[in-house]
């Protein structure tokens, strides 16, 4: 979860509260409106600097906010701020995380400092970082981080985890099990499970079906990232089913709803790290 920025430095991450709300920058690292937003409507305050799909998710989500309170700043991008103890300077890198989501560095009289946000610090992402702050074998970096505020998710579970795109073909190698399934619900109707549509998307040539009444703010996030996957049509194979609250109910209904027509079994898949379990060899 967010937490509070140090006192004494100008600025804000991922928190609203009283407290952040003094604080005479902010910075919004991701949309995921049960982290990095709550409170953003009773206690935000100009300048709230964030990408443009973050600004555009969190206005769909909380449409009482006023487009003029945010400062978009988009990945490899480098903004100047001018702040009373003096100008400073961020940068957003991508944090391999939901769409939209940043890691901010922050590099004034204050220090050096990394706020990943939510992130999945892969390779690729560290890699991403200015090679100024990276340490070498035998050499300090020329631009040495003095504090990290690090996603820890996962930190202490000691088994290993499959990665986003092993994760992903598993879904689909399940689909690919399961040929007389004639209903596919996804419940990925959460911000960051996009991918795994449009992958069961591209991998079977079918559109995905999203209710748009029953569940909004998954159609809504489709339509900006992958607008092309998106069906119309209520009787397609592959839909979204809704994760939270009542999953099993739900899903015990579509079974039962299968036997009374005399159907094959639907396949529901709830793809979640929180799931996972990895067998010991």
């Amino acid at each position: 979860m967010p937490i509070e920025m140090p006192k004494g430095l100008p600025f804000s991450v991922d928190t609203w509260t009283s407290s952040s709300k003094r604080k005479r920058h902010h910075f919004l690292t991701h949309a995921h409106k049960d982290q990095s937003f709550v409170g953003i409507s009773s206690q935000c305050s100009f300048p709230i600097y964030s990408t443009l799909l973050t600004k555009t998710l969190v206005l769909q989500h909380c449409p009482q906010l006023d487009d003029s309170l945010f400062v978009e700043i988009e990945i490899g991008q480098s903004v100047v701020v001018d702040d009373l103890d003096g100008a400073f300077t961020v940068t957003a890198f991508d944090a391999n995380h939901c769409p939209g989501a940043v890691m901010f560095l922050f590099e004034g009289n204050f220090g050096n400092i990394l706020h990943t946000g939510d992130c999945r610090l892969m390779a690729e992402c560290v890699q991403s970082l200015p090679k100024k702050s990276v340490r070498k074998k035998g050499k300090v970096p020329r631009c040495q981080l003095d504090y990290v505020f690090l996603d820890c998710t996962f930190g202490r579970f000691r088994q290993n985890l499959p990665g986003k795109h092993s994760a992903i073909q598993q879904v689909i190698n399940c689909i690919w099990k399961h040929p007389d399934a004639t209903m596919v619900y996804l419940t990925c109707d959460l911000l960051s499970q996009e991918e795994i549509l449009a992958n069961v998307s591209q991998t079977f040539g079918s559109k995905i079906y999203v209710d748009k009444a029953s569940n909004p703010e998954c159609f809504q996030a489709l339509t900006l990232t992958f607008p092309d996957i998106i069906s119309e049509d209520s009787s397609s194979r592959f839909q979204v089913l809704d994760g939270f609250p009542k999953l099993y109910e739900r899903a015990k209904a579509k079974l039962l709803e299968a036997q009374a027509h005399c159907q094959p079994a639907p396949l529901i898949s709830r793809p979640s790290a929180q799931w996972y379990a990895c067998e010991e060899e």
